[in-house]
């Protein structure tokens, strides 16, 4: 059976071929992907080509851009240590100040998130983990008296698919970040604001760390 034939759709075959190419740096960031020369290479219609692309990009891995097509994403790590340090920040103390709106059913419903999240850790979903992750973390904050302030943290969030670009490039990252959530739940449970707030903090910088290092190995000489 043909790589090709083990996929449902056409589109999925070409999803899967460019973003092998992609994590295993054969496309270094900047590279420009012609969706006609990729057609014909694979020997398919050009639309699945852009609907792979654009499952790319929800992912963080394409850049589309508007009369210029599409290219690897270009990852600034100046902007990725400052967007994750805010978020670090806010999202801490957004932890923090929620700690005491947190009542049983809402604790409860915390677990659940968490145990979904180690599900999905150890079936390799990476997508269901990825939307579990954030669904925990706007539980969380949810619980608190600001609602401007989880404006501004996922607000900050839907500005990069962080999470899924790290999960990407680095699996093992997936274990253990189920890990910090089970420390981040103990937090909660112990009622303990001041290591809640570090826990989120590090989870946050964990993240920067990663994407530095992902930069740092698939960013050509050239950028």
């Amino acid at each position: 059976m043909s790589l090709k034939e083990t996929y449902k759709t056409k589109s999925g075959f070409v999803y899967e071929l460019l973003r092998e190419r992609i994590v295993a740096g054969e496309w270094p960031q900047g590279t420009a992907i012609i969706v006609a020369s990729v057609a014909r290479e694979l020997g398919v219609s050009a639309i699945p080509v852009r609907e792979a692309m654009k499952q790319l990009q929800a992912e963080g891995l394409v850049e589309l851009e508007p009369h210029r097509g599409a290219r690897v994403t270009v990852f600034d790590p100046k902007k990725i240590v400052e967007v994750m340090a805010i978020r670090g920040a806010l999202e801490g103390y957004a932890a923090r100040v929620a700690l005491p709106f947190i009542d049983g059913a809402a604790l409860a419903d915390l677990r659940r998130k968490v145990d979904d999240m180690g599900t999905f850790a150890v079936a390799g979903d990476t997508p269901r983990l990825v939307a579990a992750n954030k669904e925990f973390h706007r539980k969380l904050y949810s619980m608190g008296p600001f609602p401007m302030l989880n404006d501004m943290i996922f607000k900050l969030w839907d500005g990069g698919a962080f999470s899924s670009i790290v999960f990407a490039f680095r699996p093992d990252r997936i274990r253990t970040v189920h890990e910090e959530h089970l420390a981040i739940l103990a937090a909660i449970e112990r009622r303990d604001g001041e290591e809640l707030e570090r826990l989120v903090r590090a989870h946050k910088s964990g993240f920067a760390e990663a994407l530095c290092e992902i930069t740092a190995r698939n960013r050509p000489e050239s950028l």
